[in-house]
């Protein structure tokens, strides 16, 4: 059978963590599994770090650092870990990354993301700040 192959490029560039657990690896660090949620892509990734990440918890947005080549091994895509990162990232919509277990209402979330679009540059800035400034006390 033949496995279609799929590029990193068509992936989003920043995911928001819907779920993630953390374990110590029988090999030494910790082993992770990550569902990673985005309006237009929701997937499945693992990995192994030498320290865990207190920073890598629901909720946080975050960019996959890619291996040489996309592997799936029981549903899950083989990554060489996640990069946390704020909503600083200048091109960056945090709406669209909103994941629907979290219960709101889509149409607010939908609404959110199209006026996010719209507002100036200055107004973006102010929003990224102060999502960033809350992300950091959860």
């Amino acid at each position: 059978m033949h496995k279609p192959k799929i590029e990193r490029q068509e992936f989003p560039k920043v995911f928001c963590i819907d779920d993630i657990q953390c374990v110590p690896s029988a090999t030494g660090g910790y082993d992770y599994r990550a569902g990673l949620y985005h309006n237009y892509a929701c997937i499945t990734v693992f990995f192994n770090a030498a320290q865990r990440d207190l920073r890598l918890k629901k909720g946080a947005f975050v960019s996959i650092d890619w291996t040489n080549a996309i592997q799936s091994v029981s549903g899950a895509i083989k990554v060489a870990g996640l990069n946390v990162r704020g909503c600083s990232i200048f091109d960056f919509n945090p709406f669209l990354s909103v994941p629907r277990t979290w219960s709101m209402d889509r149409h607010l979330i939908n609404c959110a993301r199209d006026l996010w679009d719209i507002a100036p540059k200055a107004l973006r800035r102010m929003l990224r700040d102060m999502l960033d400034a809350h992300a950091e006390r959860r």
